[in-house]
């Protein structure tokens, strides 16, 4: 956009509404002219050899006023844009030559036409009667001209606007698309290590003979997927239906690790109905598989507990990690990245800036807690129930 003053952009007057707006302007404010003539001082002029030509000597004079004021016209453009005091200075300098003009030709005229003694004793007066004449007619012209110089702005203000709001609406769907893409980034970063255990057993089950438990393996594998790949990233469901994922998520590691996992679930009735970002869970619950229950050779508890605590919804998730007797040799090596709970903390001030909490408290007894305190978004009204798993 050129930095230009709007007002620049009209400066000339041919612009506003091709110059229709002065025709008018001239007709309707000497046609006012000379009918208040008229009625003020031709109509009340006495009797006498003169009197038929009165009327024809007011047309004359607003003719010659007519004339007049189109010199006037330019004087008020090319000085329209200078300062105040000198525009003032200008004006009035031409309006009081103009008004002269007018009343040297007025008096000479009358003087011709009507007859009688000769006026010039009383110019003063006359001269006064001009200087009111013009100073109207000036009044007029540059309050119509700056009216319509304001509507030309107004439209420009207008389109700038609308420039500026499409501008906006473009980055703001930049800014979504961005957005989504970093989401799906984040959320899709599925630990490669769960898919190859996960198929190891469904392998190490069909080698045993085991096709009934390799199937819902395989059943349970291809759910969580399904959720874990076509739910949008930006979409949020209910704790409760995201509980049911994390334990779609446990079911596949129990077959893995059977008795060593063990899940408590204690989630408040209002709590189960409040929304959060899809597939948010999975990587703590991951996390805790990984570096508390597969490290332990006799393996642990995942908790996760929720409650709704002034309108904020409050989530704890908390393993019982290991001891160093009680590490299995085979997953000793592993070492916690961090990668599955950054991505969380990343996906969180992603969708809710600075509105959030995400904490990690190491337990003095061993293990992990994660809490997550987020706004309360109630879903639509569907009868929560309390969630609760067995030991």
């Amino acid at each position: 956009m050129s930095s230009l003053n709007p007002r620049q952009k009209l400066a000339e007057p041919s612009t506003i509404q091709s110059q229709h707006w002065f025709t008018k302007l001239q007709l309707v404010s000497w046609s006012g002219i000379i009918i208040i003539t008229f009625l003020s001082v031709s109509a009340w002029s006495p009797a006498s050899s003169g009197a038929a030509a009165e009327p024809f000597n007011t047309l004359f004079q607003c003719g010659i006023g007519v004339l007049l004021s189109l010199f006037l016209k330019p004087i008020f453009d090319v000085a329209w844009y200078a300062p105040i005091a000198l525009r003032t200075f200008v004006y009035l300098l031409a309006i009081a030559v103009i008004a002269g003009v007018w009343t040297v030709v007025r008096m000479e005229s009358n003087q011709y036409l009507l007859g009688g003694h000769s006026l010039w004793p009383e110019f003063g007066g006359w001269y006064y009667a001009s200087l009111f004449t013009f100073l109207f007619w000036s009044a007029l012209y540059c309050g119509v001209k700056y009216f319509l110089l304001l509507q030309e702005e107004h439209k420009v203000v207008l389109k700038v606007a609308a420039i500026h709001e499409q501008e906006q609406l473009k980055r703001v769907h930049a800014e979504s698309i961005a957005k989504e893409a970093q989401l799906k980034m984040l959320r899709y970063q599925l630990n490669p290590h769960f898919l190859f255990n996960t198929l190891n057993s469904i392998n190490a089950l069909i080698r045993i003979k085991s096709e009934k438990q390799a199937q819902d393996m395989v059943l349970r594998l291809s759910q969580f997927l399904r959720l874990s790949l076509t739910e949008a990233p930006l979409a949020k469901v209910s704790l409760a239906e995201e509980i049911k994922a994390v334990q779609l998520y446990l079911d596949i590691e129990r077959t893995r690790f059977a008795d060593r996992l063990r899940v408590e679930v204690d989630i408040e009735e209002r709590a189960s109905n409040s929304l959060i970002p899809s597939m948010l869970l999975q990587p703590i619950a991951e996390n805790a598989i990984k570096y508390a229950i597969a490290q332990s050779v006799s393996g642990g508890t995942i908790e996760i507990r929720a409650k709704i605590d002034q309108n904020r919804l409050h989530i704890e998730m908390c393993d019982t990690g290991t001891s160093s007797d009680d590490v299995s040799e085979t997953d000793s090596d592993i070492a916690s990245t961090g990668v599955g709970l950054s991505n969380v903390q990343e996906r969180l001030a992603t969708l809710y800036g600075n509105d959030f909490r995400f904490t990690q408290t190491h337990k003095p007894s061993g293990g992990l807690i994660v809490t997550l305190n987020l706004p309360n978004e109630p879903a639509e009204e569907t009868q929560p129930e309390a969630i609760s798993w067995p030991h």
